[in-house]
Formats: structure tokens, C-alpha cells, sequence
């Protein structure tokens, strides 16, 4: 492997900034949630469980490796003058928000029928509840969409 220059170019153009800026972004998201993994931090909910299977040394190894990327992909920041990506947390729920509302909705008997005949009564059953799913997902991107009031 060979050593990176230790100058930046003297000039990079727009497309090309914004092309490593959006990769690196990428990368640094991954390695927010590696890095509460090797911290223990795992999520669970009633239908998704993430499980710890890392050896006390596998976690030692990835905080440095994360360590080293980061310091690495600040040297790339600094030197191009590349944007750092602020996101906020409504901006990202009401964006997930969006995609989940259009799976949710797919719940229902109809979307089913392209996996095969779905029985009445499941039919029954499913859509009540495949419609309040959405529509509880659609208020969620509601509350975030809308302008927040200064605290006080």
C-alpha cells in the first residue's frame, strides 16, 4: 500500500468534492452505529433485536480501526475542505418515516395478493390493523414535519 501524498491537490472540482464528501458521510453513519456496537449499545424492539457478538478484543480492535478511518477521513475533510453533513433528528425520522409509511401500507390484503391468495378472513384481520400502522407512521412524520417553537 502506498503512502498518501501529504499535499491536497491544488484544485478539486464541485462534483468531485461533493462526490467524496457524500462517500465519506456514508462511511462516517456506518461507523457511528459500529462504534455504539463496540460499545455494547444494541437496539431491540418487539419485532428487531440486535445481539453483542463481539470478543472483548474484537471490540479493542474496531474502536481503533474506527479511530484510524476517522482520522484519516478528517485529514481528507481538512485538506479538500470538504462539508460535514448536519443532520437532524426530525429531518432523519421524517425521511424514514416516508419509506416505512409506503412498506406499511403494502400490509394490506391487496399488495398481498401479488405473494397469492390471501384468505378472507385474514383479509379481515390484517387491514384495520395495516392501516393504523400506517396512519400512526404518517402522524410521526407529521409531528416532525412541522415547524418546532424556540425553547425558552
Amino acid at each position: 500500500m502506498t503512502e498518501p501524498s501529504n499535499s491536497p491537490p491544488a484544485k478539486l472540482d464541485e462534483n468531485h468534492r461533493r462526490s467524496i464528501s457524500i462517500t465519506l458521510q456514508l462511511v462516517d453513519k456506518a461507523l457511528c452505529e459500529w462504534d455504539n456496537w463496540a460499545k455494547g449499545q444494541v437496539q431491540s424492539g418487539v419485532m428487531y433485536c440486535q445481539q453483542d457478538t463481539f470478543s472483548p478484543a474484537q471490540k479493542k480492535e474496531l474502536h481503533s480501526k474506527i479511530a484510524k478511518i476517522r482520522q484519516l477521513m478528517a485529514r481528507l475533510r481538512d485538506d479538500l475542505q470538504l462539508e460535514v453533513s448536519v443532520v437532524g433528528t426530525a429531518q432523519s425520522i421524517v425521511g424514514q418515516a416516508a419509506l416505512l409509511w409506503e412498506m406499511l401500507i403494502e400490509l394490506d390484503s391487496r399488495s398481498l395478493q401479488g405473494y397469492g391468495k390471501v384468505p378472507e378472513e385474514l383479509a379481515q384481520y390484517l387491514n384495520p390493523i395495516a392501516n393504523q400502522l400506517g396512519a400512526e407512521m404518517n402522524e410521526i412524520s407529521r409531528l416532525f414535519s412541522r415547524p418546532t417553537s424556540a425553547v425558552t
